[in-house]
């Protein structure tokens, strides 16, 4: 009798410690990356995070990129680099945007190659290099 509830109870803990919950679009811990204010030379990259991000790369389809400054990303310390269609930032000493953080990412240079640019490509990380869901806003006319 004693084997046959041990049994059981190892079969309850095993359902209890599933996660059987999936992540859909309106998930609040999603981070979002959308396109804020644009000029003919320069756009602002937007982040909101409920997570702690340690890093991050994304393309800018339809430019070719210049350099980034200021923002989240440079408040946090990090290293923000360009090529061509490529941004790709993170801290050398460890930093990281924390969770709760929202506003502008950065803010890019650029030279139009496309009548529209759009994000794609999205990879977000925490401090310790796990991926993180990501977001990405729409297209943006010039």
């Amino acid at each position: 009798m004693c084997r046959f509830s041990l049994y059981y109870l190892i079969l309850i803990l095993f359902f209890l410690s599933c996660d059987n919950s999936s992540i859909s679009q309106d998930d609040p811990s999603l981070i979002s990356i959308s396109f804020g204010s644009i000029s003919n030379n320069s756009i602002e990259i937007i982040m909101n995070t409920s997570h702690d991000v340690g890093g991050f790369q994304m393309d800018i389809l339809g430019t070719d990129l210049g350099a980034a400054s200021g923002g989240l990303a440079e408040e946090a310390g990090f290293t923000v680099s360009t090529g061509g269609t490529t941004m790709l930032g993170f801290s050398f000493s460890g930093g990281f945007i924390p969770a709760g953080s929202s506003g502008v990412l950065t803010n890019i240079h650029y030279t139009a190659t496309d009548s529209q640019a759009c994000l794609a490509n999205g990879v977000i990380s925490d401090g310790l290099g796990n991926g993180l869901d990501v977001e990405l806003g729409g297209c943006i006319e010039y």
